[in-house]
Parts: C-alpha cells; structure tokens; sequence
C-alpha cells in the first residue's frame, strides 16, 4: 500500500468513526426528547455538539473526496491556439472533459456565478468577480473566487468585442482557471514526449501528410484540417498540431497560387 492510500484510508476511517459518533448521539438525543424529564439547556448543548460532529464528518469526507480526484487527474495539454497572443491554452471544455467525469465519481460537484461587491470582501475596481462553490454528496461546500478585467480588447489594446461578448469571454476564462486552481490541475506542453496521449501515433501523421500533399482544392484543404485539429484535440498532440497546421495552410497557398 502506497503512503496516499494509506492516508485515504486513514481519513475514510476517521470519517466512519465520526460518523458511528454523530449517530450515536442523535439516537441519545431523540430517546431523552422522549422523557418529560430531560434539561431543555443539555438537550441544547447536546444538539450543538451533534451538529458540530456531523459538519466535522461532512469536511472529512470532502477533503478526502478531493484528495482522490486530484490524485487521479492528469496534466492536461495545451492544444487550442489564442490568435492574439501566438500562444497555446487548454479549453473549457478539454478540461471539463477529463475532469468532470473524474471527480463527480467522488461525489463532487461544481457550480459557477458572479458577485457584487461588499464591506468585507470588496472587488477591485474594474474587476468582475467569478465564483465557483465545489459542494461533497455529504453536505460540505467550499468556496472560491477570482477578480478579472472584462476581456473586451486583444493583445494591442483595441476594443474587439461587444460588451456581452467581452462579459461571456471573461466568465469561460474564470472558469477555466478556477476548475485548474481547485483541483490543483497542470497544463503545459508535451516536452518530454513520455505520454503516449499527448501525440499523434505515427500512423496517423504519416496518413495526414500524406493526404496533405495530394490535397488539389482550398476547401479539402479546410476539410482535412477540421479533422487534424480534432484529433490533435482529443489525443493532446500539441506538437503535432502546430507542425501539421503549418503544412496545411502552406499547401493551401500553393493552391490558391495554382488557382489565381
């Protein structure tokens, strides 16, 4: 047994025998509500510490619940290319794709929305803030947030989005970063070629570029493309990606060269 899993079981433990405490005594309290007898002010207190077990069991199985799904998630590579900034990221729905299925199996759920500013907690001018409330199966819920600027302007500063659009582009990045700051998830490229996800096979390249340069029209070109990017997408293959849609859109200048 690994020392993870010993520290799993050893919280799984430590929740039963919360939980065996916290039955224990509600089946105490609900038999001395029964007698005319019992003191209305240690029923109180009994209930307080009842309730106070039971929110300690609900943490417990939380922090264990995360602790197993992160445990199980994988980098995630960069594949989608920001046209701005020349640089790759990894989206949403990658994310979610090879998250949510990992931790809603622990009983792990995450739901999204926006806040307005307090006294106690005041946003920073300018700032939109995201929150993200992750909530266990046994009653817990944890809380986070991030401020961010409205994503209205591209890399040089000039405004290129309505202000809707601007607002829906600033809510997909929140959750992106808020899903990788939660569950502690690393994105990057694949630089070591170690993970057989994070690359096409050498099959597969072999056949796309071949395909490429018999390619004798613009829109089987973007065709063919539609379908490398998709499979670049699925298998994490950033390198391949890159190279391949360098080779894709030389071709279709070669075309579009021929054609003129």
């Amino acid at each position: 047994m690994t020392k993870k899993e010993s520290r799993n079981l050893t919280v799984q433990k430590g929740a039963i025998v919360l939980r065996s405490e916290a039955s224990s005594l509600l089946d105490a309290l609900t038999s001395a509500a029964s007698d005319p007898k019992t003191d209305i002010g240690k029923m109180e207190r009994l209930f307080a510490m009842h309730q106070q077990l039971a929110a300690t069991q609900a943490q417990a199985a939380f922090n264990a619940a995360m602790s197993r799904a992160q445990a199980k998630i994988q980098p995630i590579v960069k594949t989608a290319e920001n046209d701005h900034t020349k640089s790759m990221y990894a989206k949403l729905e990658t994310i979610n794709a090879e998250i949510v299925p990992i931790y809603t199996a622990e009983g792990l759920s995450v739901s999204f929305g926006t806040e307005t500013a307090n006294e106690k907690d005041p946003i920073p001018a300018g700032m939109r803030r995201t929150i993200a409330i992750v909530s266990h199966e046994s009653g817990h819920d944890r809380r986070y947030h991030i401020d961010l600027a409205l994503d209205a302007s591209g890399s040089q500063g000039k405004v290129n989005k309505t202000d809707v659009q601007a607002a829906g582009s600033t809510s997909s990045y929140a959750r992106r970063y808020l899903l990788l700051m939660i569950f502690n998830v690393s994105t990057g490229d694949d630089n070591d070629g170690n993970n057989e996800k994070m690359g096409l096979s050498d099959d597969t390249r072999k056949k796309f570029e071949e395909t490429i340069e018999i390619l004798d029209s613009e829109g089987m070109a973007q065709k063919l493309w539609g379908q490398i990017a998709a499979k670049c997408e699925k298998t994490g293959a950033v390198r391949d990606y890159a190279e391949l849609k360098v080779k894709v859109a030389t071709k279709i200048k070669e075309l579009k060269k021929v054609a003129a």
